[in-house]
């Protein structure tokens, strides 16, 4: 494909000082290469969209920053001598970016597998862990994927580089338009989407117009999905049951018995957030399934080992899977980005507020106060989309799609969307 080409021009130019970056960062000189390898790999997959729509160097210095953090760090004063010292070999295939990602999915699942760390539950006057086994959890079935008509597709380039958006029954991807009636919510999974519809479908959706129907659902409640594993969570309708499956391939990851009204809130790598007559729950498919409790309140999103709770009416509350700190923010209901980095909500007056993740600081959204905003999403990157009402539209009323970037703030109007009167959709 055309992006792994281009990727391989980038890590044949870059290789050597991206190995010893991760030096100067404190990876020892004997892993640095190893590092180099995890970020590009973590990059390989969304490189069309980096290099289109951002500083390909700062989305990998990112990455390697990240990958660095998890190795063991070398003293401060050592780390430019041997940077210079540093006797560099040849750069990765692009064969190897792909067998390094699959050898860290692989890992990723058999350390959720095989792991069961309790989560501290905190209530008034005492903490306690609670950690149950899945005693409800059943074999993942064998079923072969069922598949509706292929939709109807269009080659366009997209107006909004890197952003899927929907309005007016067209479902606008990378460089094609599918016709889909009813899409009421949707997540990106590689260069597709999994969306919900009307009719409480849950449909996996390619880039060329292929669907494989998944499941159904409350046409009500959000499917939840993850573009980091792929895997798409919903309660069947049929069954009962919570049903996790892998949406690129048809594989189900795992189902287990859920309470009555139960409902999907969140997919976080290999953790299924839901909400039932029990509380709130999280589910660990795997070889060795866990349900546990989690801590007691109103989830709203949870990516990239962030949470997000709604505290008061008023105040949301944003933290890391851990809880080391936990930032009380104004908001009502919330997004987190694909990252963690940023989340979106409502004030009380309606207007969206964004907020650093990391700090807890209130960040520019690029809107202006006659802005409406119908329809947010925050990227990766520190990254904003939203369809705007705008005075600017006046007489036409149109819809307009625009693409912010924060720090320092700049927004581009991509296009306009007619206002029919339906609800434009942009996919997380």
């Amino acid at each position: 494909m055309r992006s792994d080409a281009d990727l391989a021009v980038y890590v044949a130019a870059r290789w050597p000082s991206l190995v010893r970056e991760a030096v100067l960062l404190g990876v020892g000189p004997d892993e640095a290469a190893d590092v180099a390898v995890d970020a590009l790999a973590r990059c390989r997959k969304r490189w069309r969209q980096v290099s289109h729509e951002h500083d390909p160097d700062a989305v990998v210095r990112e990455e390697l920053a990240w990958a660095a953090s998890r190795r063991p760090t070398t003293p401060t004063e050592s780390r430019e001598r041997a940077a210079e010292d540093l006797l560099v070999l040849a750069p990765p295939t692009i064969r190897d970016l792909e067998q390094r990602a699959r050898d860290s999915s692989r890992a990723t699942l058999e350390k959720a597998a095989k792991v069961a760390v309790p989560l501290v539950l905190v209530a008034a006057g005492a903490g306690a862990y609670f950690a149950t086994t899945g005693d409800g959890t059943k074999e993942p079935p064998s079923a072969p994927r069922e598949t509706i008509s292929q939709a109807a597709t269009t080659h366009a380039e997209n107006p909004a580089p890197g952003v899927v958006w929907y309005a007016d029954g067209q479902l606008h991807l990378a460089d094609r338009v599918v016709a889909v009636e009813g899409l009421t919510n949707m997540t990106r999974i590689g260069t597709g989407v999994v969306y919900g519809d009307e009719e409480g479908r849950v449909v996996h959706l390619r880039a060329d117009g292929t669907r494989d129907l998944l499941g159904h659902t409350d046409p009500a409640a959000p499917v939840a999905a993850s573009d980091e594993s792929s895997w798409a969570a919903w309660v069947d309708t049929g069954t009962g049951a919570l049903v996790v499956e892998q949406a690129d391939t048809g594989e189900v990851v795992g189902t287990t018995e859920v309470a009555a009204a139960a409902r999907v809130v969140a997919v976080d790598g290999t953790q299924v957030y839901f909400v039932d007559a029990d509380g709130l729950q999280v589910y660990t498919p795997g070889t060795d399934p866990q349900l546990r409790p989690f801590l007691p309140g109103d989830m709203l999103d949870a990516r990239a080992r962030m949470t997000a709770f709604q505290g008061d009416q008023a105040t949301i509350q944003v933290s890391p899977a851990f809880f080391s700190v936990v930032h009380a923010l104004p908001g009502q209901g919330a997004q987190l980005s694909p990252d963690g980095r940023l989340v979106a909500t409502r004030l009380p007056d309606g207007r969206v507020a964004i907020y650093d993740t990391a700090s807890g600081h209130r960040l520019d959204s690029g809107l202006a106060r006659t802005d409406d905003v119908v329809a947010f999403a925050p990227g990766r990157y520190l990254t904003m989309d939203y369809v705007v009402v705008s005075s600017a539209g006046v007489p036409t009323h149109d819809l307009e799609l625009r693409t912010c970037r924060l720090r320092p703030t700049t927004c581009t109007t991509a296009t306009r969307i007619p206002n029919t009167g339906g609800m434009p959709v942009l996919a997380r």
